[in-house]
């Protein structure tokens, strides 16, 4: 008796969704926005590494949908809906995807795809599959049945649950198994719900189970009617801004050149002769050490003399004054490409050729850098 009875009433329900289908209207026009510019420009990334959706197709959902979305469809039209236009405005993601089904058929839950690499066409290929409203409400189950599917993964995940919340079957708990996948997988879950019901009570049960995890969040249907709307719904769920790129060290300052433009003071020579005095030699030690440092200097070593004498003459003084300063410097290990000797006569003076003092200190030399 009571299979009949029960036998009668599937009947019954099933006539109802014939004729409620065959007068339903339309599904309004959606034209998803295109999220992709926010993850090809480097300003997004996935936020999560693997998402299931977690469909309610229990009979219940064959109910006409009494929000504003798609009004006098059935919930179950309503929901797939939903799920087509979420996955229309998903992004192309590094994620992978999976989806199960609670209610329909024999079985109380089954998984119509993934876990794998997501795409919309696939995704929309499972959605596609699921085709009939029936059985009981068993919520807790389709929540189980996703840990299952994501007992190997790594990384962050999203659980996005659409349905009416009336979970007529408590063999699973809906509540216990979110916070089982709390216990399961800590900070890493997040579970969202989408409310696709006309009663409080379902209400509630959809916001109880988004509230198990510190991250998740509870909408609804008529919530998320707009294209903007579902846009920051898959934004929330599915993106995050990209990490600040560091800035960019500034390029080092180039060290700054040694000046090496220097007036031998103590290198100055005797009267008429073009010989490195000793303590010449022991002033030049700290110029060749800066030249040893810097291989990469390149001088010109200028002779000098005062004004006594024909210019011919000093001409030929200096020359030999550089060339002996040049061939000391060479003795001292400075390679002699790197050395070019030149004198100047008396033509650059660096005081008046007026007293024996200053005609002394005419007689240098000095090194120049060369470019």
């Amino acid at each position: 008796m009571n299979k009949a009875f029960i036998k009668g009433g599937l009947i019954v329900g099933l006539v109802v969704l014939m004729a409620s289908c065959a007068t339903a209207p339309p599904m309004a026009p959606f034209t998803p926005q295109n999220l992709n510019s926010k993850v090809s420009s480097g300003d997004y990334v996935a936020k999560a590494d693997n998402f299931v959706v977690v469909f309610d197709g229990s009979s219940s959902m064959a109910a006409p949908y009494e929000g504003s979305l798609n009004t006098g469809n059935s919930k179950f039209a309503v929901a797939k809906d939903l799920v087509d236009r979420m996955n229309k405005t998903m992004p192309a993601l590094p994620i992978q995807g999976g989806m199960n089904v609670f209610g329909p058929g024999k079985k109380p839950v089954r998984t119509v795809y993934g876990m794998t690499d997501y795409t919309q066409d696939g995704l929309a290929q499972a959605l596609g599959s699921v085709t009939t409203p029936d059985g009981t409400t068993p919520i807790g189950l389709g929540l189980s049945d996703a840990g299952t599917m994501l007992k190997d993964s790594s990384g962050d995940i999203a659980i996005i649950v659409f349905g009416d919340g009336e979970e007529n079957t408590t063999m699973v708990g809906a509540l216990d198994e979110a916070n089982k996948l709390k216990e399961q997988f800590g900070d890493r879950a997040c579970l969202y719900t989408v409310f696709v019901g006309n009663t409080d009570k379902g209400r509630k049960m959809m916001m109880d189970i988004a509230e198990t995890s510190a991250c998740g969040m509870v909408t609804s249907a008529d919530e998320l009617a707009s294209a903007d709307a579902m846009a920051a719904f898959v934004e929330k769920v599915f993106l995050k801004k990209a990490p600040a790129k560091p800035m960019a060290k500034p390029a080092p300052m180039p060290l700054p050149q040694p000046k090496i433009s220097w007036i031998l003071s103590g290198v100055n020579f005797d009267f008429g002769k073009s010989v490195v005095r000793p303590d010449a030699k022991q002033t030049l030690q700290s110029d060749i050490k800066i030249l040893k440092e810097n291989p990469q200097i390149r001088v010109e070593v200028q002779g000098h003399t005062d004004d006594i004498g024909t210019a011919e003459y000093n001409m030929g003084l200096s020359d030999r004054r550089a060339k002996a300063i040049k061939d000391y410097l060479i003795s001292q290990g400075i390679a002699a490409n790197r050395l070019t000797a030149r004198g100047y006569g008396e033509d650059r003076p660096r005081f008046p050729n007026d007293t024996e003092a200053n005609r002394a200190k005419n007689r240098r030399v000095e090194l120049v850098p060369m470019n």
